[in-house]
């Protein structure tokens, strides 16, 4: 058996059809899991063996009354041995919610039910939660989603699991030109076309915002520096409204006429002011990279 102190590393998640199973998959896939839903419990053993075990992998597995295999028994008989052999490396979630908030939900979606066939939508719910009602008593971190945020989930599901709500959010900042389209990946967009060209200055014209003779023109114009820290306003509160609704990343895009120098110049002032605040950042520009491999300075 693994010390307490060590980190979880298999959640096993389990609940009601429509209370929020998938979405707490997806909650722990963006916290660095790899996440599967649906195996079979006749599988689920070895997988373990292999990835956790073995490969010393995080893993989160769903099952649900869709799950081949599964039972009360079945659930019972892998978590005593889970728990035998992980210790507190291993945790089972359950969630559930109650019935109006299921009818509502699959009304809304209009999916059926796993066990609709031949039940009406309220009948499958009742027989849904009548057989999982004695597998809850065998979860670690029971979970009611009744009127919940996917955001509420989201942090209530990482502190019962003692995982770190408040970890970085990377952040890539990417600069581009406009001729050539917008990033397909940016969550937003800043115009660099405001500020005074370089390209018109014959001594900067070949050369790039990354250096320093194009930087200290750039940065010489007080409306581009007035504009900046109003970028820096904006993104001091975005980023941490962000990263408190579950984000996994964000992309900030820079643009300019031709990609070289102003939005290159602005991206790597953003990118630096970021790291400062301590998010990880990845910094691309895309006309420059584009540039080189077609041998062009």
């Amino acid at each position: 058996m693994q010390t307490d102190d060590a980190p979880i590393r298999l959640v096993l998640v389990t609940g009601v059809s429509g209370a929020g199973h998938s979405t707490a998959l997806k909650i722990l896939e963006d916290h660095g899991f790899a996440a599967i839903d649906n195996l079979p419990i006749a599988l689920v053993d070895p997988l373990i063996a292999l990835e956790v075990e073995t490969s010393g992998r995080q893993i989160a597995i769903g099952l649900d009354a869709r799950t081949s295999g599964f039972s009360k028994t079945a659930l019972d008989t892998l978590a005593r041995n889970l728990r035998k052999r992980l210790g507190s490396q291993f945790r089972m979630v359950f969630v559930t919610a109650a019935h109006g908030d299921l009818m509502r939900r699959y009304n809304a979606t209009r999916r059926q039910h796993p066990l609709g066939a031949g039940l009406s939508l309220e009948a499958a719910i009742s027989a849904d939660m009548e057989r999982m009602d004695d597998i809850s008593a065998i979860a670690d971190v029971p979970i009611d989603t009744t009127n919940m945020a996917p955001v509420d989930m989201r942090r209530l599901l990482l502190e019962r699991l003692n995982l770190a709500t408040d970890t970085p959010m990377p952040v890539h900042i990417i600069s581009f030109s406009y001729r050539y389209g917008l990033p397909d990946t940016a969550d937003q967009i800043f115009d660099m076309r405001f500020a005074k060209n370089p390209h018109w200055d014959d001594g900067l014209r070949a050369k790039t915002g990354l250096d320093k003779d194009v930087a200290a023109f750039i940065a010489a114009d007080p409306v581009t520096s007035d504009v900046l820290q109003h970028i820096k306003h904006i993104l001091s509160e975005t980023l941490v409204r962000m990263r408190h609704e579950g984000r996994p990343h964000i992309t900030i895009g820079f643009g300019c006429t031709g990609g070289r120098h102003r939005s290159v110049w602005g991206a790597r002032q953003i990118a630096d002011w970021v790291a400062e605040q301590g998010h990880s950042v990845e910094l691309t520009h895309r006309e420059l990279i584009a540039n080189r491999h077609k041998g062009q300075p």
